[in-house]
């Protein structure tokens, strides 16, 4: 069965500074799949997670050449929207960082940003969410507690929960499981 592609890189190189980081990338990532980047430590694949949602543009010094495409749309490009980008292309960082909201403005801060405003849906969002992430349970009776009293595995959780929350076109996961507690 033949998927589209949903993602790619195309003669992609990067750089930090004069350091050449990534080195004529060409990678098609296919619609409705998982895809891992598998290779050691400090091979890059961190930074060309960080180059399809354009994370990298807020590291100074940094240059991207070549292209990123979204649905066969260039988005290493001045003018595009970085925040509609990364709505449409979600992030999970290796180590957790929640914001020092409650836990349900953390999930639901994402929402709010794009311009959701209907309660009902935003509390169903983050319940629907939370549920995903597989972290409800633990905390449905604390959402209003700041989230930076969970563990370290609940904080990669609810982190999982606000990137889901959104219903990314793409999500991003960068060893999302090095900081999960043993009980997820």
């Amino acid at each position: 069965m033949q998927h589209s592609v949903k993602m790619a890189a195309v003669d992609l190189d990067f750089y930090y500074g004069r350091f050449k980081a990534l080195e004529s990338i060409n990678l098609e990532i296919p619609e409705r799949r998982v895809t891992a980047l598998i290779g050691p430590s400090g091979c890059g694949k961190s930074t060309f997670l960080r180059c399809l949602n354009r994370m990298n543009d807020l590291i100074a010094g940094t240059r991207t050449e070549g292209a990123v495409l979204l649905d066969g749309v260039k988005v290493n490009v001045p003018s595009l929207d970085v925040v509609e980008l990364r709505r449409k292309v979600g992030m999970v960082f290796q180590k957790p960082n929640p914001f020092p909201k409650s836990i349900f403005e953390n999930v639901a801060y994402g929402l709010r940003v794009g311009g959701v405003t209907d309660r009902n849906y935003i509390s169903s969002q983050v319940e629907k969410s939370l549920i995903a992430a597989g972290l409800f349970v633990e905390v449905k009776d604390r959402l209003h507690d700041s989230a930076l009293g969970l563990s370290g595995g609940q904080q990669q959780r609810l982190c999982i929960a606000r990137a889901v929350a959104l219903e990314p076109e793409v999500l991003l996961m960068d060893e999302p499981a090095s900081a999960l507690d043993p009980i997820a």
